[in-house]
């Protein structure tokens, strides 16, 4: 189930099915990166470890197009295409001198932990507050996903001085999650620091003659919204649909700026500091609005869209005109 309140106001369900599916899943990079590399390596992929790609064959114009990669050790490998799949500081757009297009930039950082021995829950919960938000979520193997965002300043700093932080930001949400269970757990690894300079969102051009980026390279969203492993996937999915009609990927640049076109934004709109004048009324209105939380959920599982489906002009001159004057 997901659950999101914001200044007390809370809405929470399942999502309309996808294959059967109503609910998500939220699982560590190491798992699921093992996953799908399964699945690749089932399918035929050829696989290296521990090697680092230095340059590409060919400079990827018209005149030159992209055939395949060089790598650190001298060794050349020739492919078809170069699919770049290697996240926001990508390799492959670097040698390809991509610039980066339609800047965007949230508020929050992020400190997120993982513990196990935390109560048992199944539902994924993110509170919001002026002080910024707290997520909590279970993953596999008993442990639990602990995901505050919070003033940039706050992740300077050591260890030490993160999980000081991490332990009295706690406080701005002890009426629901309480401090004092992290005693009974265990902390896996220490407190990690995504900080804000990092989470700034762009779109570079995703292909040309012989080359393609996917997830993060092709585009970056700020996670507030947990859209990243979604795109690559679906990204990844679309370009081998047209690859396999074609030697050419002719809508794939179109397909993906509709497809991001209002999460792009909203994902940032996520990122920043509740203004309470602004985000109780809106948020008052979802709790109260089943439908409405429903076209929430459904617009993070990306059957609907923010702005067009959700927020829309009628149900945010509502909510706003329904609002008490100087009432939270």
């Amino acid at each position: 189930e997901y659950a999101i309140r914001t200044f007390g106001h809370e809405s929470a369900g399942r999502f309309t099915p996808i294959g059967g599916f109503d609910r998500m899943a939220s699982i560590t990079r190491p798992v699921l990166d093992r996953a799908l590399l399964e699945v690749a390596v089932d399918a035929g992929a050829e696989t290296r470890f521990g090697e680092k790609v230095a340059g590409l064959l060919g400079s990827g114009t018209a005149a030159d197009p992209a055939r395949g990669v060089v790598l650190e050790s001298g060794e050349e490998i020739e492919a078809r295409w170069v699919l770049g799949a290697d996240g926001r500081v990508s390799t492959v757009a670097r040698l390809l001198s991509l610039e980066k297009q339609q800047p965007l930039a949230g508020e929050m950082a992020f400190m997120f932990t993982y513990w196990r021995g935390l109560p048992e829950t199944d539902q994924f919960k993110i509170d919001v507050v002026e002080a910024g938000s707290l997520i909590w979520t279970p993953a596999e193997d008993d442990l639990s996903m602990l995901v505050l965002g919070l003033d940039p300043q706050l992740t300077r700093g050591d260890q030490a001085h993160h999980r000081r932080i991490f332990a009295e930001m706690l406080e701005h949400y002890s009426d629901w999650f309480d401090p004092s269970w992290l005693a009974s757990g265990e902390q896996v690894g220490g407190v990690r620091v995504a900080p804000e300079t990092m989470l700034r969102g762009f779109f570079r051009q995703p292909n040309g003659p012989g080359w393609a980026l996917v997830g993060d390279a092709s585009h970056f969203k700020n996670p507030s919204t947990a859209q990243g492993i979604s795109d690559a996937i679906e990204q990844s999915l679309h370009v081998a649909a047209e690859l396999l009609d074609g030697d050419e990927l002719p809508g794939y640049e179109a397909w993906r700026d509709e497809r991001a076109r209002e999460h792009y934004e909203w994902s940032f709109d996520f990122a920043r500091f509740p203004n309470r004048e602004t985000a109780a009324p809106i948020f008052r209105g979802l709790a109260a609005d089943p439908e409405a939380g429903q076209n929430l959920r459904d617009a993070l599982s990306r059957q609907l869209r923010p702005r067009s489906d959700v927020f829309t002009p009628e149900r945010l001159g509502e909510w706003f005109s329904a609002a008490p004057q100087g009432v939270a």
